[in-house]
């Protein structure tokens, strides 16, 4: 019998990488957004949910700072944002 997919202990690595993505401006965002749309389905639910919370707190924080007009923007620029919007569309359609 084969072993179910894991990513780290309880999915801690699914988790881990998100939270090190979220912010980044790089080419490592976009990379981050495929995986995950990619993964989504094998990721335990409760990681799903502590990555959902942990993307929606920083949409949070995001809006605010644009809302201010402040400099640095949590998600990134705009084209980072949109990654992490496609990432959103996963639990928004449902």
């Amino acid at each position: 019998m084969s072993k179910p997919l894991s990513f780290g202990r309880d999915d801690l690595m699914a988790i881990a990488a998100v939270r090190y993505c979220l912010g980044r401006q790089t080419y490592i965002v976009g990379d981050c957004a495929d995986w995950l749309i990619d993964q989504w389905e094998n990721i335990s639910q409760q990681a799903r949910t502590i990555i959902k919370r942990d993307i929606e707190e920083e949409f949070e924080r995001d809006d605010e700072a644009r809302d201010r007009g402040d400099k640095h923007k949590p998600l990134g620029a705009n084209c980072d944002r949109q990654e992490w919007e496609r990432v959103r569309k996963l639990w928004e359609a449902k």
